[in-house]
C-alpha cells in the first residue's frame, strides 16, 4: 500500500524542526519550479516539465478569457471602481464553468480593459479527468490501471482541516494507493510567515496526522509504502514592498498603459509595438540596477525549462527577487502577506521535502518534482515503459532509477 501526504509549501528546515515523525525518515530537499504552485501541481503529476505541460501561472493571454463579456457592455471595461471589480469578479466566477482548483480569481488590480485579454490556464482540478487528458498523469494511470484507491481532499475549495475530516472515507484494508491534499500549510505560511507560533503549531498538527494515519494503516496491511512531499518552501518578505509603477512614473509614464500581469514576485509584458517594448525594458534594467530581481532571460528558461509560449505567458518577464514582493498585485494590494513562494528553487528557504519510510537514493542530493510520479508507479510496481517521464524512481532503491 502507497500513501502519498503532499503538503503545500512546508520548507525543509521547518520539517526538521516541527515535524518530528517526518523527520524520524528518510528524506531529502526537494528543488521546485521556477513558478507557483499550479506549476508545481502539473510537474509533479506529469513527470513533465513547464514548457511541456505549459502551466506556469494562473494566468495566461489566450481567446478564452471567463471576462470577455465584459467587452459586450459599452463602456464597461473602462470604468476601474474597485467595488465594481469585485462584483464583475464573484459574478464571473458563480457563472463559470471552471472547476480548477483556483476558479477564476479576480484580477484586483489590474484595469478592466485587459481583463478579457487573459483565460486562467487550468480550467479542470488535476485530478478530473478532463485535466491535461493528453499527458498521463498520476491520476489518469491510476484509473487505467484499475488501482483501488482514494484521493483525499483535492477539490475545489479545500478548507484547512479537510483532510483530517475526509480520512474516514479510505479503506485501508483493500486500497492500494492513497493520496492525502493538505494545502492548508501554505496559506498558514503566507499569512503568519515561519517564526510564527501558529504556523509552528500547525505543522506539528500535519506531522501527528501523518503519524497517525500511518499506524492506523499499519493495522490492516504489513507492507506499507510512506511517500510525504511539499511542492516548495517559503521565504518571509521583508520591507519594501515593491509598487513598480514608482519605477514607471521615474519615465513619466505609468504600468497600466502597458498589457501586463503583476504577480506576487513576477511582472509580466506584452506589446503593441516596440516602443512600448523599449520603456518596458528601460524600467526593469533600472529594477535590476538597484538589486530588485532580473528579467528571465534565456539561460534561466533553459536551466529551469520555461522555454513557453511567450505570447501567452509573456513577452518580457520580470522576476522579483527574495526576499521582496509586489505589491498592487492582481491578486489585491499585498500588505498583510508574511511568507512568500515562486522564488528562485535553489535558494535554501526555497527547498522543499521529499520524506519516506524506505530508503532514498543515495546518488541523489535533491529530489525534484518531476521524481514523485515516477516513484509512486515504482511502488506500486506499475510498469513504466510505455510513459515518458522527465524524472526518476528515487525511493526504495539506492540508485535513482
Amino acid at each position: 500500500m502507497v500513501l502519498l501526504f503532499f503538503m503545500d509549501g512546508v520548507k525543509y528546515d521547518m520539517m526538521k524542526k516541527y515535524m518530528p515523525y517526518l523527520s524520524s525518515l528518510n528524506s531529502k530537499p526537494l528543488l521546485s519550479d521556477f513558478g507557483y504552485s499550479c506549476a508545481c501541481h502539473a510537474t509533479m503529476y506529469t513527470s513533465r516539465y513547464i514548457e511541456e505541460h505549459g502551466t506556469w501561472f494562473i494566468w495566461k493571454r489566450g481567446d478564452n478569457s471567463p471576462y470577455k463579456w465584459i467587452n459586450y457592455i459599452p463602456f464597461l471595461k473602462y470604468i476601474n471602481f474597485l467595488p465594481l471589480k469585485l462584483v464583475i469578479g464573484k459574478a464571473t466566477r458563480k457563472l463559470s464553468k471552471n472547476s480548477s482548483y483556483s476558479g477564476v480569481p479576480c484580477l484586483v488590480n489590474l484595469p478592466l480593459k485587459y481583463w478579457p485579454l487573459f483565460e486562467t490556464c487550468d480550467t479542470k482540478i488535476w485530478n478530473d479527468p478532463e485535466w491535461k487528458k493528453e499527458i498521463p498523469n498520476l491520476f489518469t494511470i491510476l484509473r487505467e490501471n484499475k488501482v483501488k484507491h482514494h484521493v483525499i481532499a483535492l477539490h475545489k475549495n479545500t478548507k484547512a482541516d479537510d483532510a483530517f475530516i475526509e480520512e474516514k472515507n479510505v479503506d485501508y484494508q483493500n486500497d492500494k494507493f492513497v493520496y492525502y491534499f493538505i494545502g492548508y500549510t501554505d496559506n498558514i505560511m503566507h499569512q503568519y510567515g515561519e517564526n510564527a507560533k501558529e504556523s509552528q503549531e500547525y505543522f506539528n498538527k500535519v506531522d501527528k496526522f501523518i503519524e497517525d494515519t500511518v499506524k492506523k494503516a499499519q493495522k490492516y496491511q504489513d507492507d506499507i509504502t510512506v511517500i510525504a512531499y511539499s511542492d516548495h518552501g517559503h521565504i518571509d518578505i521583508k520591507s519594501p514592498l515593491i509598487n513598480i509603477n514608482d519605477y514607471f512614473k521615474k519615465e513619466k509614464s505609468n504600468v497600466n498603459k502597458f498589457i501586463h500581469l503583476i504577480e506576487s514576485n513576477y511582472a509580466r509584458f506584452w506589446f503593441r509595438n516596440e516602443k512600448e517594448k523599449d520603456l518596458v525594458i528601460k524600467v526593469l534594467k533600472k529594477m535590476e540596477k538597484d538589486n530588485l530581481g532580473f528579467i528571465i532571460d534565456e539561460n534561466y528558461k533553459n536551466k529551469y525549462h520555461l522555454n513557453v509560449n511567450p505570447k501567452e505567458h509573456g513577452e518580457i518577464i520580470f522576476y522579483l527577487a527574495a526576499p521582496h514582493e509586489f505589491t498592487n498585485t492582481i491578486w489585491g494590494f499585498g500588505h498583510s502577506v508574511k511568507s512568500g513562494h515562486g522564488y528562485e528553487p535553489t535558494l535554501k528557504k526555497h527547498y522543499g521535502i521529499f520524506c519516506s519510510n524506505k530508503k532514498l537514493a543515495d546518488n541523489r542530493d535533491f529530489a525534484y518534482l518531476v521524481d514523485v510520479l515516477p516513484s509512486v508507479l515504482e511502488q506500486l510496481k506499475i510498469s513504466r515503459k510505455n510513459y515518458i517521464f522527465k524524472g526518476k524512481n528515487i525511493v526504495n532503491t539506492r540508485k535513482a532509477n
